[in-house]
């Protein structure tokens, strides 16, 4: 990984990989690192104090919560970051992560494939490859027994079995899927070029144009609202959990992009900065807004894991993760 240089910060700290991470506690730095790697010390004048940052020399996409540790999707090197700053050699171009008691399961969009990795080993134990060849796994979600797996080149996401790795049937949705969220009331799909999103329950679609948001991409269920980022629309919709009708709109939202939900809070962030938005699921109302860095606008997609009280974030074009206090964004 990239060394840095080791100037002062005012607790807005950059840590080079597998440091994840520290953070800051009456102006002082406290390593929060699962290797037990020493907390190194820079700056950047725009990141906030009490968020930390790590480099790496490769561009991070996917985040997940595994055992109260965040892993890492390095789609460049084929590898995913473990929380002991191990890189696991996945498949190619690498995107998204989801934890189930199993193991950690990886959408290999490259290879079509999606892969588990034994997080207690960090080897791939399980390999599975979606037909026809030209499938494109990306998004991925675990219900509680299923991991629902986006086929993006296919319009459909699949069930997969996470103990042994078997396809159930495919469930087609709108064109150009991109993430899959699991809720309270069902399982949803963003289709990012159709403009739509899908619930399905046992198996069932239903799709509804998600107008006026033309590009759908992350998405979370809260207080029985689906909140809905529109990248290339600048905005978040909320629809209804059950019917898919629309009963928010929050626009100004630069390319949102990312969405995480914790209990009735929701955890929006942007491309550009990166930018996190705290949204009230109950009053449906933004509540905060924290502008992280001053990243351009990514070509790729950043990512939101939420780990304890903090919210993980990546910024591909800056090769950086932010670990950012709850605390920070307000709600």
């Amino acid at each position: 990984m990239r060394r840095l240089l080791a100037t002062a910060a005012s607790c807005g700290l950059v840590l080079t990989a597998p440091a994840l991470l520290a953070g800051c506690d009456d102006g002082k730095a406290s390593t929060r690192s699962p290797s037990g790697a020493a907390a190194g010390a820079s700056g950047s004048p725009r990141v906030p104090d009490g968020v930390t940052v790590t480099e790496l020399d490769d561009r991070p996409v996917g985040l997940a919560p595994v055992g109260g540790t965040v892993w890492a999707a390095l789609p460049d090197a084929g590898q995913v970051l473990t929380a002991h700053g191990r890189a696991v050699k996945v498949g190619r171009q690498p995107l998204r992560l989801v934890a189930t008691p199993q193991g950690v399961w990886v959408s290999a969009i490259g290879d079509g494939t999606v892969v588990r990795v034994d997080p207690a080993t960090g080897e791939v134990d399980r390999r599975t490859v979606l037909r026809p060849r030209g499938s494109e796994p990306e998004g991925l979600a675990y219900d509680g027994h299923t991991v629902w797996v986006v086929d993006q080149a296919g319009a459909r996401v699949l069930p997969l079995d996470p103990a042994t790795g078997r396809l159930g049937t495919a469930v087609d949705v709108g064109i150009g899927p991109r993430l899959v969220t699991a809720g309270a009331d069902g399982v949803y799909v963003s289709s990012f070029v159709a403009g739509s999103v899908t619930r399905v329950v046992h198996g069932t679609p239903t799709t509804r144009d998600a107008a006026p948001c033309l590009t759908p991409q992350g998405l979370a269920e809260a207080a029985g609202v689906v909140w809905v980022a529109c990248t290339s629309d600048g905005q978040v919709v909320g629809l209804d959990a059950r019917t898919l009708e629309r009963v928010a709109d929050l626009p100004d939202l630069p390319s949102a992009d990312a969405v995480v939900a914790d209990g009735d809070t929701v955890y929006v962030v942007g491309q550009l900065g990166p930018t996190v938005w705290t949204i009230d699921a109950r009053t449906r109302e933004v509540k905060g807004k924290l502008v992280l860095d001053d990243q351009p606008r990514t070509t790729e997609n950043v990512d939101a894991a939420l780990v304890g009280d903090h919210l993980w974030v990546s910024h591909p074009e800056g090769r950086r993760l932010y670990d950012v206090p709850l605390r920070l964004l307000g709600g």
